[in-house]
């Protein structure tokens, strides 16, 4: 007899706009004029990119959504979550209250990766990459449960890298991939292990 387990596959629709000119992240379909205006008051370039690119998977993926009162995007009918870091965008939907962060590899302090750890976590950590596997899981933790940094980040758990953790009296599931130049870390709040599948967007 076959038995055969079912993962979750979860998305992540990802647009790199370090590269993208201006006026054409703004040609997108799914940029409105009135947004259009409101991205001129983001005097860096980069910074502006990575708004416009927010919006287009948002708007494009998602539709109407609105802020909840700790400024996250929310959405009646589904669960999602943005993240940039160096002009890469990601966002993730899911079924249930889900968060998603992205960082790009690169140097930090040792002052940095004392600060966020807590003693086991200071003995996971051997490099760059592994701090952001570390920093990853907890953003994209607090972004799940929708409240942010509410506390000392070293408090806040960030392993197992792929594993169930308890945060604020749920359960939530975490999986952290190395996508080209970054990592990105998926949690959401379910006991289940998960999949995660990257597609890139094109504008």
């Amino acid at each position: 007899m076959s038995y055969y387990i079912f993962i979750m596959v979860l998305k992540i629709y990802a647009l790199d706009c370090i590269n993208i000119p201006l006026d054409v992240l703004l040609s997108s379909p799914y940029i409105s004029e009135l947004e259009k205006i409101s991205f001129d008051k983001y005097k860096n370039e980069s910074t502006k990119k990575e708004k416009i690119a927010s919006s287009h998977l948002k708007n494009k993926y998602i539709g109407k959504y609105y802020l909840n009162e700790h400024g996250k995007p929310m959405s009646d009918d589904k669960y999602f979550n943005v993240s940039h870091s160096h002009g890469r965008v990601v966002l993730v939907i899911d079924e249930v209250p889900v968060g998603i962060d992205i960082e790009v590899i690169r140097e930090v302090d040792d002052s940095l990766k004392n600060y966020i750890s807590n003693n086991e976590e200071k003995n996971y950590l051997k490099d760059n990459e592994t701090f952001f596997n570390l920093w990853t899981n907890k953003e994209a933790l607090v972004k799940a449960d929708g409240t942010g940094i509410n506390k000392t980040v070293n408090k806040i758990p960030g392993l197992p890298i792929n594993g169930t953790r308890e945060y604020e009296g749920k359960v939530y599931f975490n999986k952290t991939i190395k996508y080209k130049d970054a990592v990105i870390t998926v949690s959401h709040q379910k006991n289940e292990d998960f999949t995660l599948e990257v597609i890139e967007e094109v504008i």
